[in-house]
């Protein structure tokens, strides 16, 4: 018993020596993205000592960073973002119908379509995810809509927290945002970090097939005919982020806000970050206790256990260097980076979207057992959700090209990135120059709410977003460079109310540079349900189309495919970029699920989630606006519970 007391208070003092030199904060996060990036920013704001890993640089500063219309460029020809490539079906044929299937081939080169060479390695669907301060919130179109107010009840009646409410929620919302669109209007916020905006509508109002199209719309699923200019602008001008609780059982044609600020320029994650980090006291000294290190890719949350209690996490493992994980297009394994350790007084948040944040968690013993056991990982918590239920919108395209080109195409002698040069690109002189221009403009110019005859509430399930001059099909190597034909026009229906839950994100190795396993398992549940919705959204932007008569007509349809059954077609060329519900959210201690309604981990203590992991049900269209909320309604929490 004496040798034994001796181990255990040598033990104890290792672990005191080790504790001195190795740094101390109150909270460590992990990922800078909307979730995880404004909470630490925050957390420091309220006096808080705070560690932001992020496992990629800073690429703020670049052009096509901060520009938004060349937002596409940004998420896959530059360092901030990481290359996945996902399974969409576990039937091999199936998967390969895709015509942005992608194979490695012997040099080195990707080939993509459905006729590969004999040698060619399949490798899936390309997803890029930010890699960056700000993560994903910084590649991406900065679409910023707030989800039927039916996604928020979701959560609080499956967790009986009554927080969750849309009323409550809100609150949240006009906390974070700095409206730039609507003055004084109390359904929004003005002093927060996240500047939101609208395109402009004179880009709109000239385009007069982008008008006709508008009209017919209209016409279609309102019964309103816009007979003037000023008609049109009106009905463009409804917010998508009211708080009416109907905002979606109004179908027709919006503007959709964007993250975007009076500069024309990316706003969000990043920035607050940023200028928390940067502000100085009035002697000089940093102002708020947040420390950001870049190139810090987690490899586990470290825990005490003690016998009787839950374990407990305390600090973080990360690895230093550049493109430390493999789906960093600069990755070389032969580079081994510098291990660290920091530790952490009060919590550990994990926020590193919903394919690295699971990862994170098996690799610290926090998942399924069996899957843990097989890679040799010890077991902390034996939580069978983490990983699973992984889902998406799911979107699907409509592409045509007219009889003539679409009218007065405000891109006309933009080199749309082929140059970072202003004296050779016009519309880049002026955005540099402050006036916005075309190089201002985030997303598309046109977006539908439209309800399918088998939405499961009134509110509209798919959400249409569209432009003339542009191709959008999904994902794949070279997505960025394609310049489609001037007669185009696309639509890119994104699915809400998504049926299928049965995605999964597993290890491949031990190793935390190793990508994980993703497979989205397309159309395994609610199938039916699903692809009769998107069928009915196609058929209505087909027959809008096929209505707007000469010079526009006849159209050639590009997709969905010809002679090919129309849901068979939605299937094979289906895609999505939202991935959500990795670490869903539901009961507390239910091992279903992943975290409680205050986004702890369960089985474990001083261990959160916040990031787009934690929807039990994909929000909305477009789940960047409820992360960067749900990353307020976190800090409000972790604030309330001092």
């Amino acid at each position: 018993m004496q040798s034994l007391g001796a181990a255990v208070l040598l033990l104890t003092l290792v672990r005191g020596i080790l504790a001195l030199k190795t740094p101390q904060y109150e909270y460590i996060v992990i990922g800078s993205g909307p979730g995880g990036g404004p909470l630490a920013a925050n957390l420091a704001r309220a006096g808080h000592s705070v560690l932001l890993l992020e496992a990629g640089g800073d690429n703020g500063e670049a052009l096509t960073e901060r520009m938004p219309a060349l937002a596409t460029i940004n998420a896959e020809g530059s360092d901030a973002s990481w290359e996945f490539f996902v399974s969409h079906f576990q039937n091999e044929t199936q998967a390969k119908r895709d015509n942005k299937f992608t194979y490695l081939l012997s040099n080195g080169s990707y080939y993509v379509g459905i006729d590969p060479p004999a040698d060619a390695e399949p490798l899936g669907i390309y997803y890029p995810r930010g890699a960056t301060v700000g993560g994903s919130s910084q590649v991406n179109a900065m679409n910023f809509a707030l989800p039927p107010d039916d996604d928020w009840k979701i959560i609080a009646n499956l967790t009986g927290d009554d927080s969750w409410l849309p009323e409550k929620v809100r609150t949240h919302f006009i906390e974070l945002e700095r409206n730039l669109y609507l003055p004084g209007s109390p359904e929004h916020g003005y002093g927060g970090y996240v500047s939101t905006n609208l395109n402009n509508i004179s880009y709109f109002t000239a385009r007069p097939g982008l008008v006709d199209i508008s009209r017919e719309i209209t016409r279609r699923l309102e019964g309103i005919e816009i007979d003037t200019k000023e008609q049109l602008v009106e009905l463009l001008a409804r917010d998508v982020n009211t708080d009416s609780p109907q905002r979606y059982e109004i179908p027709g044609i919006r503007q959709i806000a964007f993250h975007i600020n009076e500069r024309r320029e990316r706003h969000g994650a990043r920035t607050y970050i940023i200028d928390t980090v940067k502000a100085r006291s009035h002697d000089g000294t940093q102002a708020y206790p947040l420390t950001l290190s870049t190139n810090s890719l987690a490899t586990r949350v470290l825990f005490h256990q003690y016998k009787g209690k839950k374990p407990q996490a305390y600090g973080v493992e990360y690895l230093v260097g550049e493109a430390m994980f493999s789906a960093d297009r600069r990755y070389n394994s032969s580079d081994p980076g510098e291990l660290r350790h920091a530790i952490a007084t009060r919590e550990v948040i994990v926020a590193g979207g919903a394919f690295n944040t699971p990862q994170i968690l098996k690799l610290s013993g926090v998942g399924p057992r069996n899957e843990l056991e097989k890679l040799g990982i010890p077991i902390v918590a034996d939580i069978p959700a983490v990983g699973k239920y992984m889902q998406d919108n799911y979107e699907s395209g409509i592409t045509v090209r007219a009889n003539i080109p679409w009218e007065n195409n405000p891109y006309t002698g933009c080199s749309i990135g082929l140059t970072l040069d202003p004296s050779a690109d016009p519309c880049l002189a002026q955005w540099i120059n402050g006036d916005g221009g075309p190089y201002g403009q985030g997303g598309t110019p046109l977006y539908i709410w439209f309800r399918s005859s088998v939405s499961k509430t009134a509110d509209a399930d798919i959400f249409f977003f569209g432009a003339p001059d542009a191709e959008f099909r999904g994902h794949y190597p070279g997505w960025s460079q394609h310049r489609a034909p001037n007669t185009t026009f696309f639509w890119s229906m994104v699915k809400m109310q998504v049926g299928n839950q049965a995605g999964t994100v597993n290890l491949r190795s031990a190793n935390p540079r190793d990508s994980p396993i993703i497979e989205f398992n397309y159309f395994e549940q609610q199938d039916a349900h699903d692809l009769q919705a998107l069928a009915e959204g196609a058929e209505f932007a087909l027959d809008v189309f096929n209505s707007l008569g000469e010079p526009y007509t006849p159209f050639e349809v590009v997709e969905p495919a010809r002679g090919v059954e129309l849901q068979q077609s939605i299937k094979d060329h289906a895609f999505g970029h939202h991935v959500t519900s990795t670490c869903r959210m539901g009961p507390k201690d239910d091992p279903e699920y992943c975290v409680d309604s205050k986004f702890r981990v369960n089985g474990v203590e001083r261990l959160r989630v916040v990031d787009a992991s934690i929807f039990p049900r994909t929000p909305g269209a477009f789940p960047v606006a409820p992360t960067f909320v749900i990353s307020q309604m976190a800090f409000r929490n972790i604030q309330d519970g001092l």
